[in-house]
């Protein structure tokens, strides 16, 4: 009997520690501060191949830096008029030396620099949103210029290949839910028509979120759910049902890295932020069409003077609420200017406590997986950035350019931190915020099959109608689909069965491994006077943008001679149906489907 009872208790303690778990998990869900995360270096399907790169040192080279401060605070101002104006290179080395200063302090040794074919195949994979082409490599590591790799950058800067990727990029961080909910897909033609412009013009990027802010929408959005002109940010809006608290929390998140989303309905739980300061940033959206008239006070849709749209009234006690900034301070109204652009207005001042260092940190992440504040989009009290010296640096000096997104491209891709290689060869490179190694990246659906067609040769068809917009049913389109990853960060994507068993025996993999119908393969078995190696090399080139190892060739040699002696071939080229098989390998190989 006791020992029944014993086993009876040990149950009930068990699920007494469930229900805990649960409600604690649950508890911190409504919140949004619940993330499944994957470890920085998990592959998605096998360890990322070796490859030769310079051995790391013990030390951290000596150069001259400038000492690290311990904290930037969250509210600090960016300085607008006394900051001196540096170059890319000089703002390169000052970001260096503050890193090197602080992995000194912590006793980080960091990773050795990547070789010229993993930088290539970095900086394409981030600027152009695909691998290089062949051709690229060659040229690339053929060049003996030692400039070639700020040069790649400017010509990828310059390229129409920067501005697709790049609208894609500011797409999914500006309306998310088109990605994620079928209703708002046709959102998304019209956007990056919009944005595809303001990128190709290099408009200054206070200036496009200006616009943003101030788009006019009217109630024919409203009722149709559709954009009312080809190329328009109105999407913003609509794919947040044109309601002020939506728009608010859409406003905080994406340009001031701020999560108001737990003020709406009460006190924030685990910061500052207030039900009342959550309510008194949607007052600035008043004026939407969405607008609830039980909590707006004023007719749905309506229009007028939108200058009168300067309050609005919450939901849970009725009490009118007047348009006030999340600093506390009080707009100076004057009648010619409508509350959305006097959001505007302090959203982009120099001034913002959040606004520039939100953008720095939006585009570190996007060069390492990773933000300076991490998650992207969560500057708290409670979330210090790991580097906060290095921010203050970059946002200062991203105002003080104008607000001109290339000048932190290329700022960040000029730092010895993002030349790192990804391989760990020190203890000390395990902790992600000391940035002492490249972080292995899961690629973006529309990187993966970009990367994808490069690599086999497709060309991909467009409607002629509308170049932004691709046939669901298409290769590209069924990808896109069944790549479709939630996950907050590239260091979260994981590869599902379904994407496993589509790049392994799918049809669009079988004919791109096939010599009927791939184009890099038959161009690779029917070159003349190439050897068996140059073959090999080629599709090395084509797929992990790097020359073969002296291993895989001591591999795939004799597997392609034997193959060839099955077959009945006497001479070169070895069994083409073997060289199908390589190329299905490294298509399939975890270097191919990582950004490392």
């Amino acid at each position: 009997m006791g020992f029944i009872c014993s086993i009876v208790m040990s149950w009930f303690a068990a699920l007494v520690c469930l229900a805990v778990f649960f409600l604690a998990v649950f508890f911190l869900t409504i919140c949004g501060h619940v993330t499944i995360c994957m470890a920085e270096d998990q592959p998605l399907l096998a360890p990322v191949p070796a490859t030769d790169t310079v051995p790391a040192t013990d030390t951290v080279p000596a150069t001259d830096t400038i000492p690290a401060t311990d904290t930037v605070p969250a509210t600090d101002t960016v300085p607008a008029a006394d900051t001196v104006l540096l170059s890319v290179d000089e703002t390169a080395r000052q970001a260096d030396a503050l890193f090197e200063a602080s992995w000194r302090s912590r006793h980080v040794i960091p990773a050795a620099a990547v070789s010229d074919a993993e930088y290539l195949r970095r900086i394409y994979l981030d600027l152009a949103g695909r691998i290089p082409a062949v051709s690229e490599v060659r040229e690339f590591l053929s060049d003996p210029d030692s400039s070639r790799r700020d040069r790649v950058v400017e010509q990828l800067l310059d390229s129409p290949a920067y501005v697709r990727n790049f609208t894609t990029v500011w797409r999914n961080a500006l309306i998310p839910q088109a990605a994620s909910q079928p209703q708002y897909r046709a959102l998304i033609p019209g956007f990056e028509a919009w944005l595809w412009t303001q990128i190709a013009a290099d408009t200054p990027y206070d200036e496009v979120v200006r616009r943003i802010i101030t788009i006019p929408v009217d109630s024919s959005t409203a009722m149709t759910g559709v954009l009312n002109s080809a190329s328009s940010p109105e999407a913003f809006f609509v794919s947040r049902d044109l309601k002020p608290e939506n728009a608010a929390t859409g406003t905080s998140r994406a340009f001031l890295g701020v999560r108001l989303d737990c003020a709406q309905c009460h006190n924030h739980p685990f910061d500052r932020w207030k039900q009342q300061q959550f309510w008194q940033l949607a007052a600035f959206y008043a004026d939407l069409p969405g607008a609830d008239t039980a909590s707006s006070g004023m007719p749905s849709g309506s229009g007028g003077d939108a200058t009168s749209h300067r309050s609005i009234r919450m939901p849970s006690t009725g009490e009118l609420i007047p348009a006030i900034f999340l600093t506390g301070d009080t707009p100076a109204w004057t009648d010619s200017t409508s509350p959305r652009e006097v959001l505007a207005d302090w959203l982009t001042d120099s001034r913002n406590p959040w606004f520039a260092r939100m953008a720095a940190n939006r585009m570190w992440a996007q060069f390492f997986g990773r933000g300076l504040v991490h998650p992207v989009d969560d500057f708290s009290e409670n979330n210090a950035p790991a580097e906060p010296a290095v921010l203050d640096l970059l946002a200062t000096q991203f105002v003080a350019h104008g607000y001109d997104l290339k000048f932190l491209i290329r700022t960040i891709t000029r730092t010895r931190v993002y030349r790192t290689g990804s391989r760990q060869t020190h203890e000390s490179q395990a902790d992600a915020d000391a940035f002492a190694r490249a972080a292995l990246r899961g690629m973006t659906p529309e990187q993966f099959f970009d990367s994808l067609a490069e690599a086999v040769g497709y060309y991909q068809p467009f409607l002629a109608n509308n170049p932004f917009l691709t046939d669901d049913s298409s290769p590209r389109g069924r990808f896109l689909e069944l790549y479709l990853d939630d996950a907050e960060s590239p260091l979260q994507r994981q590869t599902t069965i379904l994407q496993a068993l589509a790049m392994m025996n799918g049809d669009f993999i079988d004919q791109a491994t096939s010599l009927e119908d791939s184009q890099t393969l038959r161009a690779v078995t029917e070159f003349p006077r190439m050897s068996d190696a140059e073959r090999l090399e080629t599709l090395s080139l084509a797929t992990v943008s790097r020359p073969p190892t002296a291993g895989e060739l001591a591999t795939f040699l004799p597997y392609l001679e034997a193959s060839a002696q099955a077959a009945g071939e006497t001479s070169s080229p070895g069994s083409r149906e073997a060289l199908g098989d390589v190329f299905w390998v490294l298509l399939n190989s975890s270097e191919f489907l990582l950004n490392h």
